[in-house]
């Protein structure tokens, strides 16, 4: 081996079986039965009702579940959270049709159990909100100009003005939100999104002043363009009490963390809807009013 040479990763562990089989209750009781590894963690009931979830809205796909021989031992190495959530399914109402992909291993040492541990579902692996998101997207071939992570916050700032300022309760949660990307009455929107931000528009790119964006947009399109670009390139500097101007200062201090009161979402919204109105009704303002009392403003027209 010469001096520059790594020298080879010694892999204690190695596969001794694989294989699909039929989900059924009495499989599930009989990996639930092997003795549970050092290395399964603590249940996570959150994680049990989404899986249990999947389940019941027909979303289940293949489980993947693992063993290992450790010594004169075989121990559990993953599938603890899917099996606990099988097994509390009555007999009456388990599900048909589901496949488990079931692994075995043999391990040299408890520390080779740990390294096989590590390689299922890995977090450098794991699906995030912006893959998600970015499939969906991917599907429209009308978005496909459009930077993925300003299609994203486009839909975030959507559902967030239609459940936190509409109160909609019928929106899809979670990253299935990202399935509104097929909604064509809402390319119009996306599309602009992305042809408004860059690199310098950081102080715009947050869910609030997104809602509050596209709620301006709905109510006028013509003017939410011309207010935002506005407030995008910082208004005009010669008009130090334009709604605009002070509109931008005020985010940006908020982006650069340069303000004294700590502004929540909903007051965010509520100080761009404020400058908005003001634009409307041609008034100037030295400072953004954002506390939210009873109810967030109006926008205007």
């Amino acid at each position: 081996m010469s001096e520059t040479e790594e020298p080879a990763v010694k892999v204690g562990f190695h596969r001794i079986s694989s294989k699909v089989m039929d989900l059924t209750l009495p499989v599930v009781q009989e990996f639930r039965c092997i003795e549970a590894s050092p290395v399964e963690r603590e249940i996570n009931e959150k994680r049990v009702k989404h899986l249990r979830e999947k389940v019941d809205a027909g979303l289940a796909v293949t489980f993947h579940w693992v063993t290992a021989k450790l010594g004169d031992k075989i121990l559990r190495g993953n599938g603890q959270h899917s099996s606990t959530m099988l097994s509390q399914i009555p007999e009456e109402r388990f599900p048909s049709g589901l496949k488990v992909f079931r692994e075995h291993y043999e391990c040299e040492t408890a520390d080779d159990f740990a390294v096989l541990f590590q390689q299922f579902d890995d977090r450098k692996s794991s699906r995030t909100s912006n893959d998600v998101a970015a499939v969906y997207q991917g599907f429209q071939p009308e978005l496909i100009d459009v930077a993925h992570n300003i299609a994203k916050l486009a839909i975030d700032g959507y559902t967030f003005y239609q459940r936190a300022i509409e109160g909609a309760k019928n929106l899809p949660l979670g990253d299935m939100s990202y399935a509104l990307f097929s909604d064509k009455g809402l390319h119009p929107w996306i599309k602009w999104l992305g042809e408004l931000h860059n690199s310098k528009t950081k102080e715009l790119q947050n869910r609030p002043v997104t809602a509050a964006m596209f709620g301006t947009f709905q109510v006028n399109e013509t003017a939410a363009r011309e207010f935002w670009d506005l407030v995008s390139r910082g208004g005009d500097p010669d008009q130090e009490t334009s709604p605009e101007r002070v509109l931008d200062l005020w985010l940006r201090s908020i982006y650069e963390g340069t303000i004294d009161d700590v502004v929540k979402t909903t007051n965010a919204y509520q100080g761009c809807i404020y400058a908005w109105n003001a634009s409307r009704e041609n008034k100037q303002i030295t400072s953004i009013k954002s506390d939210v009392k009873k109810k967030v403003a109006t926008i205007r027209e």
